[in-house]
C-alpha cells in the first residue's frame, strides 16, 4: 500500500522523523518497504494484517504504536465479540525466550490498544477491532516481541544433537537426483500453492492461490513453458529443456513426497514412467555410502529483464572439412568482432559438406541489459555481419 509521508504526518501533533526513519521503522517491526520515491512509501502488508492496516489511518496507528507517539483525534476504541486470550508474563516470555518485565508487556499492550483484565498473575487480552489476527498465545507473544523489538530476545544456542543423524534416504533422493542431472535434466522447484485441491488454506499468502497442490504436474508444465521461452539464452540450438522436481504434494489420501519429469528417462527402462512416490521408494539402500556431487557455484553474473531476439545466418566456405575446425573459428570470429555487445550468444548448430564445399549455420542471440531491442537494430548488425563474411570471401546462404 501506498501512502506520502506528508499523509501520516497528518496524524500526528508531533513531528515524526525523517521519511528514511519512517521506512526503518515500519521495516524493524515487521513491515516490509518495497520502495521510497518522491516522498512515497509503498508499504507492504501481509493478509493477517490486511483488515487493518489496508488504510491511510491503519497504517498511521500502526506506526503510532511503533514510535510510541500519541495518534491524534484517537477515537473509543471498539471491541465488541472479539476474542479474550489469557496470557501471563511467564508464558509470553517462554514463547519469546525473553526476559520481558511486565511494565514493558502492559506498555506494549496500551501502545496497541489491546483492553487487559488482571486475575492475579493472568492477564485476560483483547485487540480492538479489525485486530482479527490476535487469537492465541503465540499471536499475542509475536506483538510484544514485535513492538519492544526482537534484538532484545537473547541469542540462544540449540543443544547439541544427540548420536549420529541416519542420511541413507536424502543420500538416496541426493543419487537420484545426481543420476537425472547426468542425463540432462535440470532440477526445478515451484510453491506449493495452486488455485484448486484437496486442502484449502484457512489464510493463504496469495488469495488466487488458496489450495494446496496434489500434484506437481500442472507447476512443472508451466515451468517447462517458460523454459522453452528462455531456451535460447541458456540452450544450443537443438536442445530443448528437461526438467524435474521433487517435493511434496497435499491429495486428501495423505501428503507424499513426489518425482516428476517432464519426459521418460530411456536409460532406466520401459517400465520407468515420469512420477514416482518416493515416500514409497527404498531409497535408504540405493542412498547407502553414496557421497552426493558437490557443485561449485561461479561468481554472479547479472541478467537482463529485457527480451532476447534470435536470428540464424547460414554460408558456404570453399574447401573440405579437414581445416572446419580452424575455418569456424574464423566465421565466429567475424561474427563477433562485427556484432557487437549486444550479442550475448552465439552457436554453430549445423554442419555439412556438398560439392566440395562446407556448409555452416550460426544460430545469433541478441539482448540488451537496458532496453527492448528492435528487429531494425538487429537487422542492422547482420547487414554488417553479413557484410563482413562476403569481404572474408564467404557465401551467405
Amino acid at each position: 500500500m501506498k501512502i506520502s509521508y506528508n499523509t501520516l504526518q497528518t496524524y500526528f501533533e508531533k513531528s515524526l522523523p525523517g521519511i528514511e526513519a519512517v521506512a526503518d521503522a515500519f521495516t524493524f517491526h515487521a513491515f516490509e518497504i518495497d520502495s521510497i520515491e518522491e516522498g512515497v512509501l509503498d508499504v507492504k502488508v501481509l493478509p493477517n494484517r490486511a483488515a487493518d492496516c489496508n488504510t491511510e489511518e491503519g497504517l498511521a496507528r500502526e506506526l503510532s504504536a511503533i514510535l510510541n507517539t500519541p495518534f491524534k483525534n484517537s477515537h473509543e476504541s471498539d471491541y465488541t465479540n472479539v476474542p479474550t486470550v489469557s496470557v501471563t508474563l511467564a508464558r509470553i516470555n517462554a514463547v519469546m525466550g525473553s526476559e520481558f518485565s511486565l511494565d514493558e508487556v502492559l506498555g506494549v499492550f496500551n501502545r496497541l490498544r489491546f483492553r487487559v483484565e488482571t486475575d492475579g498473575d493472568i492477564l485476560h487480552v483483547s485487540a480492538p477491532l479489525p485486530r482479527t489476527d490476535i487469537v492465541l498465545l503465540e499471536d499475542v507473544a509475536e506483538e510484544v516481541g514485535r513492538i519492544i523489538g526482537y534484538d532484545r530476545v537473547v541469542a540462544t544456542d540449540l543443544p547439541p544433537f544427540a548420536g549420529t543423524p541416519d542420511q541413507a534416504r536424502f543420500r538416496g533422493t541426493e543419487r537420484m537426483k545426481d543420476q537425472l542431472v547426468e542425463k540432462g535434466f535440470i532440477e526445478v522447484s515451484t510453491r506449493s500453492f495452486t488455485k484448486k485441491g484437496d486442502t484449502y488454506l484457512a489464510n493463504p499468502l496469495d488469495t488466487t492461490m488458496p489450495a494446496l497442490r496434489t500434484s506437481l504436474e500442472e507447476n512443472l508444465q508451466d515451468a517447462l513453458a517458460r523454459a522453452r521461452q528462455y531456451a535460447p539464452l541458456v540452450l544450443a540450438p537443438k536442445q530443448m529443456p528437461k526438467l524435474f522436481e521433487v517435493g511434496t504434494v497435499f491429495p486428501k489420501e495423505g501428503e507424499y513426497v513426489e518425482l516428476r519429469m517432464t519426459e521418460r528417462v530411456q536409460a532406466w527402462g520401459d517400465s520407468a514412467g515420469v512420477t514416482d512416490n518416493l515416500s514409497l521408494a527404498k531409497l535408504e539402500e540405493y542412498g547407502k555410502d553414496y557421497e552426493p556431487v558437490r557443485y561449485e557455484m561461479s561468481a554472479y553474473k547479472p541478467f537482463s529483464l529485457y527480451p532476447f531476439i534470435t536470428r540464424d545466418i547460414a554460408l558456404w566456405a570453399e574447401g573440405g572439412v579437414e581445416d572446419g575446425e580452424r575455418r569456424e573459428t574464423s566465421v565466429e570470429r567475424i561474427i563477433r568482432d562485427n556484432a557487437g555487445g549486444l550479442l550475448v550468444r552465439l552457436d554453430l548448430f549445423d554442419t555439412f559438406e556438398k560439392g566440395g564445399n562446407v556448409s555452416y549455420a550460426f544460430r545469433l542471440v541478441f539482448q540488451s541489459s537496458d532496453r527492448t531491442l528492435t528487429d531494425v537494430e538487429v537487422n542492422s548488425i547482420m547487414d554488417n555481419i553479413s557484410a563482413a563474411l562476403r569481404s572474408a570471401k564467404y557465401e551467405i546462404r
